[in-house]
């Protein structure tokens, strides 16, 4: 199959409205916690299990369209699965119990994760192994724009309808990308096969991408650093609403200007990987975090009344942060793969959910009254990282 002419510009816009789907899911209903706490009659930390289940669901729908996207191509499976997202979407807008509201969770994901595997697979079909890293900072900052305006418009929605609408508006958000997927986006796959989808020949699949050590490395080291955006997701809402007894305004201005450190890393990031090898751009990020975080830490148990203002100061420094690793983890992981790179995006982007999906149970079970446990969580996840990293350099030096 002949490689189609695309647009490199228009296809990292394209993807980056694809990837904000994403924050949008995630972030535009925290606001409205306590409104779908108070609505079904329980608590906060209820209602955090949604987005457990959101992870679970996207970690283990990525692994089934892993081996389809290899088979299909990119597009087929993207309209399919996004459909699948917006039918899920509406079931969230009229569920009558919590219960109802963590399964639609898990089925908006189901669906809404195959732009996670289709877009890597994109990128991969459509740039060289030393361009990639540019490509996913660069979609990264297309993408951005949601996390910095999706908890407002889910405010708008809390303040002046119900919380209700936030999934009325991410179905319709779907339907709008459904479109342009279909009129715009070009089939990018070069090694589409007619081979049946077998489940033992798919678990051949996974565990040879799973043998191998740079994926494997990269990957873990990358999803234990992630997972620190997933700590902050988890516990922001009941961190400043609830702790701290901020408005959702406050709020929703705060996860603004911590998502946009996420942004600015990711952008820095690509500019940098023009002059320094992205590997090593990576473990140096690695150990900055990790300084960043314990330092955040000593403050933190030292001070008598921790102020929110050095909260959103020390998430603001530990994202800036995450946005100069995760892009080049990522990079490195899939760069030793080519017909099966949509097998091998699945299992990583499982992976960094799944580790995710751990995160965010976490947080919720042991939530304090305090900012204590999203910080140790994301002290120790950067610590980790940054030892996992180092040690894979050394191994594949």
């Amino acid at each position: 199959m002949k490689q189609p002419t695309i647009n490199k510009t228009f296809l990292i816009i394209l993807l980056g409205i694809l990837a904000a789907l994403g924050p949008f899911t995630i972030d535009m209903y925290l606001p409205g916690f306590k409104n779908i706490a108070e609505d079904f009659a329980t608590d906060e930390k209820h209602v955090t299990f949604t987005l457990t289940s959101y992870f679970i669901g996207i970690a283990l729908g990525q692994l089934v369209y892993g081996p389809i996207v290899d088979k299909y191509g990119r597009k087929k499976p993207l309209i399919v699965g996004l459909l699948i997202y917006v039918l899920a979407a509406l079931g969230c807008a009229v569920s009558f119990n919590i219960d109802m509201m963590i399964l639609m969770r898990l089925m908006q994901a189901l669906g809404g994760c195959v732009g996670m595997v289709a877009s890597n697979a994109i990128i991969s079909d459509v740039y060289e192994v030393n361009r990639r890293a540019k490509a996913f900072s660069s979609i990264m900052l297309v993408m951005g724009v949601a996390p910095l305006i999706a908890p407002s418009i889910g405010s708008i929605f809390v303040e002046q309808f119900t919380w209700n609408y936030i999934f009325y508006f991410l179905a319709a958000f779907a339907l709008l990308v459904v479109a342009m997927i279909y009129f715009l986006l070009p089939e990018t796959s070069q090694y589409m096969h007619n081979n049946k989808l077998k489940v033992s020949k798919i678990s051949r699949d996974y565990l040879a991408v799973l043998q191998n050590k740079t994926f494997l490395f990269y990957t873990i080291g990358g999803s234990i650093s992630m997972s620190i955006l997933f700590a902050y997701i988890s516990s922001a809402a009941f961190v400043f609403i609830t702790v701290y007894g901020l408005d959702k305004v406050t709020f929703s201005t705060i996860f603004a200007i911590n998502a946009s450190s996420l942004i600015l890393g990711s952008y820095l990031n690509g500019i940098l990987t023009k002059y320094v090898y992205y590997i090593k751009i990576a473990n140096i990020a690695s150990i900055i975090l990790s300084c960043i975080t314990v330092v955040i830490l000593i403050l933190l148990f030292t001070t008598e009344h921790f102020p929110y203002q050095w909260v959103v100061i020390g998430l603001y420094l530990t994202l800036f942060t995450v946005g100069f690793i995760n892009p080049n983890a990522t990079a490195a992981s899939l760069s030793p793969f080519k017909g099966n790179v949509g097998v091998a995006s699945a299992l990583g982007g499982a992976i960094r959910m799944g580790v995710g999906a751990v995160v965010a149970a976490t947080i919720g079970i042991f939530q304090t009254n305090s900012a204590a446990t999203m910080f140790v969580t994301i002290c120790g996840l950067a610590v980790v990282s940054m030892l996992l990293l180092w040690m894979v350099r050394k191994k594949m030096e």
